[in-house]
This record gives structure tokens, sequence and C-alpha cells, in this order.
């Protein structure tokens, strides 16, 4: 486990990768990693836990028990140990627990207690064993969230076990899909790393050209998903821009697309196989390519080892990129930095639609991963599977359905409240996605909004337009709420003023957790045009 150099873009740490020649580490242990998952709230009153244990075919070790511990909102608690007595020697392993908690609900701290024998000696672990870091859980249970008809909802961006190499690896596909039906989710896409799906399955320096691994991939899809939750088959490629620098765009079931400029597998080889029209232009039509997180800063350390960059406006523009994943995990900076241009593509005349994705790397519910390799790890609550979803007009999860509803554009992005936004032609009505000529002089905006007890209530709703070519968007009606309300609709008047424009809805929530935090959740529609 001594080759190659780094790269830096991170999932669940890998802890046993040194440098060949200086073995130095700070969290390298000689024991597997070992660690529990679950997902961040479910929609009924059954959590599942996971017990993930990894490369325990070159550190052995007896699993003795898992001990449980669960406290709930009303000051209960309730304790289970499971007695497992089992030699763990296998590459992966992985095992799940349900736990059933009728007429429960609202905020549960969980922990649980890993008994183990490792080199001889007994050993206890506390939710996971890397080191200088804390893992703390807490599970939203029995949810009361609820869809428009309709509609269905996704994380169009996650890395699965199908991703593993020098300091990351995912978690199990049909973990993933026991997470998702906890959710609520219809559907997700796996969209691991080009430069991974090419390797050799416990070799990540041999490169395969038969692709085993992406066709075990695409394979899994189809044996994990059921009725519930359709599997998305993807890749996140590594592309080069019109910079010549690395960037990712993710392709959604189509056949395999080289790319390994900033894999970090080879020195100094950081020239991609493919450009992004050399992807975009033979796309087959039933797929998609998505710009994933395309205004993200840069990491210097990125910048310089591995050539990374960012897409420029030519770059989506000139490509013919339709979707960009501007929520990419957290409402943060690089959030805040894609809505602004976002808006300026939109208010130059381009009809760019926004989606979202956890860009999760096997996390459920807390994100560890490496920081500083070989010196440091971190864990904090971002970066979470499903917290970051894609809501889609679609009568089905099918996968055929879930591309072409992406297509259609009738889309919103949301952590939280569910959104509806339409417009009232006198004659017709028009969803989000569409563009159509105003031909009437009356026009109503028709908006719903459906917050759940996790998500919290309503604050602020704020419904936008902007004036195509005149580079001027504005909020045109606003409404903020101070007393708990968690479903509204409403009906604005539209000013028809012969000017091509585009109205779209933002919402917010708040709710408390457990721990007094006060948690902010949003939800962005897509556009509706209007043309004079």
């Amino acid at each position: 486990m001594y080759s190659g150099y780094l790269p830096l873009i991170l999932l669940y740490p890998e802890i046993h990768y040194r440098f060949r020649y200086l073995r130095f580490s700070k969290y390298y242990l000689k024991e597997p990693e070992v660690l529990i998952d679950m997902p961040y709230k479910t929609l009924n009153n059954n959590i599942p836990v996971f017990l993930i244990i990894k490369d325990a075919d070159l550190f052995p070790i007896l699993l003795w028990a898992v001990k449980f511990h669960f406290l709930f909102e009303d000051g209960s608690a309730f304790i289970k140990t499971f007695l497992i007595g089992e030699k763990i020697n296998s590459k992966n392993y992985f095992q799940e627990f349900e736990f059933v908690f009728e007429e429960k609900n609202g905020f549960v701290r969980v922990s649980a207690l890993i008994q183990t024998y490792i080199n001889g000696s007994y050993r206890e672990i506390v939710n996971d064993n890397f080191i200088g870091i804390n893992s703390d859980f807490e599970v939203f249970l029995a949810d009361d969230e609820e869809l428009f008809e309709n509609y269905i909802q996704g994380d169009l961006h996650y890395h699965s076990e199908f991703t593993t190499d020098q300091v990351e690896f995912g978690s199990p596909v049909l973990a993933t899909r026991r997470c998702a039906e906890s959710l609520g989710l219809n559907f997700f896409a796996l969209t691991d790393h080009s430069y991974d799906l090419d390797d050799e399955f416990n070799n990540y320096f041999a490169h395969d050209p038969e692709l085993k691994k992406y066709e075990a991939m695409k394979q899994s899809c189809i044996d994990n998903s059921n009725e519930k939750v359709t599997i998305l088959p993807g890749e996140e490629i590594t592309v080069r821009n019109n910079k010549q620098r690395n960037v990712h765009l993710i392709a959604y079931d189509d056949e395999f697309f080289y790319g390994r400029g900033d894999s970090a597998e080879e020195w100094f080889k950081t020239r991609s196989g493919n450009s992004i029209s050399d992807v975009t232009d033979n796309l087959k039509e039933s797929s998609l390519a998505i710009a994933a997180h395309p205004f993200n800063k840069t990491p210097l350390l990125e910048y310089l080892l591995v050539k990374r960059g960012v897409w420029s406006t030519d770059d989506i523009t000139k490509n013919n990129i339709s979707h960009i994943q501007i929520l990419n995990g957290d409402f943060d900076e690089n959030f805040f930095a894609g809505l602004t241009k976002w808006i300026k593509l939109l208010l130059k005349g381009e009809k760019i639609f926004i989606v979202a994705g956890s860009d999760a790397h096997g996390n459920f519910n807390v994100f560890r991963q490496i920081k500083f390799p070989m010196f440091r790890l971190i864990s904090k609550n971002k970066q979470i599977f499903g917290k970051c979803r894609t809501v889609i007009f679609s009568e089905s999860n099918d996968k055929n359905a879930v591309i072409s509803g992406l297509k259609s554009g009738n889309i919103y992005i949301t952590n939280g409240p569910h959104i509806l936004l339409n417009i009232d032609n006198g004659d017709k009505i028009y969803d989000i996605g569409n563009t159509f000529v105003a031909d009437s002089g009356d026009m109503e905006a028709e908006l719903y909004i459906n917050s759940s007890k996790y998500s919290g209530s309503i604050k602020a709703i704020l419904l936008y337009r902007g004036s195509i070519h005149s580079y001027n968007e504005k909020i045109i009606w606003k409404k903020e709420f101070i007393e708990t309300i968690y479903n509204y609709s409403e009906r604005i008047p539209l000013i028809n003023d012969k000017i091509d424009h585009y109205i779209r809805l933002e919402v917010f929530t708040s709710s408390t957790n457990n721990n007094g935090k006060r948690l902010e959740h949003r939800a962005y529609s897509n556009p509706i045009w209007i043309i004079e």
C-alpha cells in the first residue's frame, strides 16, 4: 500500500495508505476501518443502522458484540446488544441492524459500542476507530415529509463502493438503497469517478481494459433497484475545460468515458483523456450530462498538483450543457457563487437548469474524511447522502422517466421544503421549466409550499422576475412569517409588460434540533420563461 501520490478528493477515510518511502501517518492503524452509519432522518418509525468493516483481509478481527444506545427527545432510552462472535477476514464486510420504535418521533441520539478482539487484544470502538474525530449521530425519526403528487426526488451525485483508492472508500450499494428507502428517495445515481471505474477491483494503480468494475457498477444498479428506489448508473468524468484544466462532468446511463487527469495515479500525468466536448458531442440521445459543482473553489494543492480548475460560462454555453449542479452537499459559499453565475446566465437568455446532489462519499449521517493526508481526519455535518435533493415532475421513477424528467426542466432543488410554481395564462397553466408566449394581459403565478417537522416552519417566500437581456432580476413578491406554519399557497397577479422574462421561486424554512441548534432549509425552483 505504498505507491503513487495522493488524490485530494475524499470519501470515508482510507487509513492504511502510506507513501512508498515516507511511511509516516498520524492516523495509520494496524486494524481495519470500522464504522457505524445510518440515515440522518426517516419517514417511518424504523432506523436502519449499518456496520461497515474494510480491509479485514489485511487485519483480521473477531467481532464479538455491538451495543446500541438510543436517547429520545422525551428523555427515554433504549439499549440493545447484539452478540455476533464472528471472525472477520474479508476485504469488505457489511451488516445491517434495524430498529423499530412505534409511537416515537423527533430527534434521536444514537451511539454504538463495538466490542472486538484485534491483534489478540480486546478493543472497544465507539462509532468508529478513526483517530482524532468524534462521530456523534442524530436521526430525525418519523418525519411527516410529503411530496406533491407526481413528483419524485433523489440524489444525483453519490459515490459508492466502486470508488476506492489511496485515501477513500465508499459504502455498499445495498446499504445506500436501504438508506434511500428510509429517506423517502425515489432514485439516486451512482456517480463514481471515471479514474476509479477503469481500475482493477483490488488494485487502484492497475487499469483494466475490460472495465470489469464499470460493468459491475452498472449491474449493481439493476440488482439493487426495486419498486421504491431506482438506481441510475452514472460516471463522474474528469474532463478538460477550455483552459485545459481538469473539471468534472457527470453522465447518466451512457457508455464509459475515460478521465484520469486528477486521479493522481501516475506521477505528473494530469492531462485527462477527454475534453468537455469529447463527451457532450458523443452522448447517447437517451443520456444526460451535467456540470458537477461547476463553480466550486479549487484548493491550492489540487490546482498545483492535479491541474484542477473551474467551469467558465463558455464551458457551459459552448458545449451544450443544459444542467448545472450548483447545490453540492451544502448551502455554502460555493452554492451562492453558483447561484449568482446561474442568474447571470439566465439574464443573458440562456436556458440552464439547476440540479442538486450530495456528493456524499459514503456518508449517511456524519461526514468523516481526510483533512490533510497523513496528518489529520475530520468529521462534520455536510455532504450527507440524500440531504440535497433534486425533485422532478414524473409519474414514474424508472430510469428513463427520471432522465426524461430531468431534461424537461420541471425541477426544483431542496434540502427540506417542497414547492410548486406555475403560471395561469387564462386558458392554460404553465409549470416550472416551461416557456410560453404571453397572449393574455391577465397572468397569475400560483405557488404552493409544503414543509415538514424536520424541515421546520416556513420563514420566507420570495418570487423573482428576471428581465432577459436587461440584466435585471428583482423580487416582485415577498412574504415573511413569524407564526409557525408548514403549508401555504398563494395566487399573485403578474404584469405583462411585453419584455421577455422569467419567474422563479425561493423558499426558506427552519427548525431546531435536539441540541437546540437552529437548522436552516431552502428550496429553489427553476424558471418559467415568458416570451413576448
